[in-house]
């Protein structure tokens, strides 16, 4: 599990959209930690995206993958 995994979740996701596949490698590939690292290396806010995915409510895991792809 690392940022290395992070990032090609990310480029995947970006390429191909969310899939059930893909989906399934968070938190088996990688850690959240690994997530903020691989956003935070690309120039992305994590908190911003959690605050764009979460309409100002909770967010969900899925909706933060799919709001970082879409700035990453």
């Amino acid at each position: 599990m690392t940022i290395e995994n992070a990032n090609a979740f990310l480029d995947e996701l970006k390429a191909n959209g969310p899939n059930a596949k893909l989906m399934a490698k968070v938190g088996k590939d990688f850690q959240p930690e690994h997530m903020q690292e691989a956003l935070k290396a690309g120039g992305v806010n994590h908190e911003e995206i959690l605050k764009k995915a979460s309409g100002g409510g909770n967010a969900t895991w899925n909706g933060v993958v799919g709001a970082a792809a879409a700035i990453y």
